[in-house]
């Protein structure tokens, strides 16, 4: 009988070659039946049977069948009877002597019994099996095969259950639910085609132009645009209009409908246009209601069309400014291209375990009326990338007879089916209020300080995907944690700490920890708007000493290009040792004559006059003034390396 659904059919490979060996050195055990009459079982009948067969008896079935009672009986080994050097030796009931046997312990008298047994045929005369012989060999080589064999009847009993069945086979487990595996998607997003000049005709970006980032990876124009050599834009009636594309000349400035120039503002002699090129400024105010259509040559013309990546998966999730190569450029495209938002969409297809956790709750889905056969009603929709659900049992800041149903994707065009979905999965009488979360793009700069050892390019590639991994798997409402963030760098070898994190959020410096952000939003990372930067090595000038005493310097971070970097609130320890050498030996090499402790901190600077306890330099006045530096180095990290810098006595 199988009992264990984990590993029911595996066997040990050790085991089979034992196995086959035996069978080889003592004969193959074959089975045989023998058919016995049972008399008495008095305390003086004898209660044993022998057992012969065509080869040595090597044991008794798990049970024999025989009648009790005039029924048919089953009876069991070591319960009921024992095998014992060639015979079926019978126990005695549990309450001999003494009490009467309980019913069923005994077949009946003069009853037929149908005995299964066990023998050995000859043995082979094969006794060498040690590794390398033949028998040796040609066992372990059957041995494997019943191994694998083993091992496929395993894997075939397991995808019949929904918690062992993977791939394939789960896919088939829950289709009896009715349940699919969604699928894979591509990242989807817009690409921005410019041109260096404005063009004599207009320049057409054809449907399926190809663009790719500099790893090869396609993406491909779903809708057709055209670069118009001259611009025309439409404006509700105002003094001020702001064009979207910057003026190289203009061209016209019209009310809708009525010939003739409006006269404008010039910025400039012969210039008609704002100075920033984005403006243009009318000498009076247009009338009421009317429309002003403004024709103009742009300094750089250029369309925005959306693209689709040609293979499905995350691989095509893509940071801003990622995607620059054109494989074909289309005709005319001279200026190149480029996404200023990041690629979004794209998912693999859906992992084992989420599946079964969805085909878990089918019923409970198919029930409707609770919060999680709403939750996942709408995660089996293609594209849906999280899901909140929640009422009034979850925040009492949602009113009673109404549920809340937050989603993320990164396909706009599946909000109307989330809204059906919805309306058809939640109870009579309940209002469904369902929204989109908006995306909150994260993006910024990680300061790292390397360790002693240093850490190059990988290191800081490793710890860039972790933060990106990181943030990606941020819930919808979960704030950011910049220290957490940070804490991630401890699993990269290589490098010891984080000096700062700069986090900007939609391109605003984020300046408090952790982030929080609005319940109905969630954070996304930019991955190609995230760097990591080493903070390097510390740069020292301005060094002086006052009064024999008070040392001051201003101290610089520079990173691993030998460029200052800038910190916009960072403190950092330092230790300061002053080195010089005696006027009397010109000769002698630099020795430390002082050393002291401070501090230096950055406020939003790339350097910052440091402070310093006070200084003792025994036999200054002995020493040679223009032998004079100091060595200013991090306290906490030995990896940074420090900056020596000449002293001036003051």
């Amino acid at each position: 009988m199988i009992v264990d659904v984990g590993n029911p059919f595996s066997r040990p490979y050790g085991s089979l070659v034992e196995s086959l060996q035996d069978s080889l050195l003592l004969g193959v055990a074959q089975p045989a039946t023998l058919e016995l009459i049972f008399v008495g079982h008095a305390e003086t009948d004898s209660l044993s049977y022998p057992i012969r067969g065509p080869g040595p008896v090597s044991g008794l079935a798990a049970q024999i069948t025989g009648f009790a009672g005039g029924k048919p009986a089953v009876f069991d080994i070591e319960v009921h009877y024992r095998y014992s050097v060639g015979q079926l030796v019978w126990n005695r009931s549990p309450g001999y002597p003494g009490e009467e046997a309980p019913p069923g312990w005994y077949p009946d008298d003069n009853s037929r019994l149908t005995v299964g047994y066990s023998y050995r045929d000859l043995p082979s005369g094969i006794t060498d099996f040690n590794a390398g012989s033949v028998a040796g060999t040609l066992v372990r080589a059957v041995s494997r095969e019943l191994k694998l064999l083993y091992e496929q009847m395993d894997q075939a009993f397991q995808r019949a259950f929904i918690d062992y069945a993977q791939g394939v086979a789960l896919d088939n487990v829950v289709a009896l639910l009715g349940i699919v595996r969604n699928p894979a998607l591509p990242a989807q997003g817009e690409v921005t085609f410019s041109l260096k000049r404005a063009p004599r005709n207009d320049v057409m970006i054809p449907l399926g132009t190809r663009v790719a980032d500099a790893r090869g990876r396609l993406f491909k124009v779903t809708t057709a645009g055209v670069i118009p050599a001259v611009v025309v834009e439409n404006f509700a009636a105002a003094k001020v209009l702001h064009v979207t594309q910057a003026i190289a000349s203009l061209a016209s400035v019209q009310l809708k409908g009525v010939a003739g120039n409006l006269v404008t503002v010039d910025s400039a002699l012969g210039k008609p246009f704002g100075a920033d090129g984005l403006t243009v400024t009318l000498a009076a105010a247009p009338p009421v209601g009317s429309t002003v259509v403004v024709s103009y040559l742009a300094k750089a013309p250029n369309v925005t069309v959306p693209v689709i990546a040609l293979d499905n998966g995350p691989e095509g999730n893509l940071g801003s400014d990622s995607l620059t190569v054109m494989p074909t450029p289309p005709r005319g495209v001279d200026g190149g291209v480029t996404n200023a938002k990041p690629l979004t969409g794209g998912e693999a297809a859906e992992a084992d375990d989420p599946l079964r956790e969805r085909a878990k709750h089918a019923l409970e889905r198919a029930g409707n009326a609770t919060l999680n056969a709403i939750r996942f009603a709408v995660l089996s929709i293609d594209g849906v990338d999280s899901v909140e659900v929640s009422d009034f049992s979850v925040d009492s800041q949602i009113p009673l007879g109404e549920v809340r149903v937050l989603f993320s994707t990164g396909k706009p065009e599946i909000e109307d089916a989330v809204k059906a979905t919805v309306d058809k999965t939640r109870a009579a009488g309940i209002r469904a209020n369902v929204k989109k979360v908006s995306t909150v793009t994260l993006s910024g700069q990680f300061l790292v300080i390397p360790d002693v050892a240093g850490a190059g390019k990988e290191a800081f590639a490793r710890y860039k995907t972790a933060v990106v991994k990181a943030l990606n798997g941020l819930g919808i409402g979960e704030p950011v944690s910049a220290r957490k963030l940070s804490s991630l760098v401890f699993q990269v070898a290589g490098l010891a700490d984080v000096g700062e994190a700069q986090l900007n959020a939609d391109g605003v410096p984020v300046t408090t920890d952790p982030f929080l952000i609005q319940p109905g939003a969630q954070v996304r990372p930019d991955e190609g708007a995230i760097s990591v930067l080493p903070l390097q090595a510390l740069a020292v000038s301005n060094a002086k000493l006052t009064g024999g005493n008070t040392l001051a310097c201003t101290v610089a971070i520079r990173d691993d290009a030998d460029l200052p970097v800038t910190l916009r609130n960072f403190k950092l320890a330092l230790t300061v040792s002053v080195r010089g050498r005696p006027t009397a030996a010109p000769s002698q090499s630099l020795q430390q004559v002082g050393q002291t402790t401070g501090t230096v901190t950055f406020t939003n600077a790339s350097s910052a006059a440091a402070t310093f306890a006070t200084i003792s330099i025994p036999g200054l006045a002995g020493l040679e003034a223009a032998s004079l530096q100091v060595m200013v180095q991090a306290s906490a990290y030995p990896g940074m390396r420090g900056g020596p810098a000449p002293l001036a006595l003051a």
